[in-house]
């Protein structure tokens, strides 16, 4: 067993065009992914639907799909309108 943190289970692009881990989309919100259909949904604390986008494996496969990869600031505050 090692302390080494585990790798995210894939990326999706956020409302900024921007490459995220789908384990860290942002202070109360939380992922949902169907991998079979590569579809990601980011949800509020409330359920509700803020953003919808594509699954990828890894940054690879963003690059693979012509996406230019500018990782998100996974410190910085968010904004989204239904996030307090």
């Amino acid at each position: 067993m090692t302390d080494a943190p585990e790798a995210p289970e894939g990326f999706f692009i956020d409302w900024d065009g921007k490459t995220r881990p789908i384990d860290q989309p942002g202070k109360g919100l939380r992922c949902e992914v169907d991998k079979k259909s590569k579809y990601v949904m980011v949800l509020n604390k409330y359920g509700g639907l803020d953003h919808e986008s594509t699954w990828y494996p890894t940054v690879a496969d963003v690059e693979k799909a012509g996406i230019k990869v500018i990782h998100a600031d996974l410190t910085e505050t968010i904004k989204i309108s239904s996030i307090e």
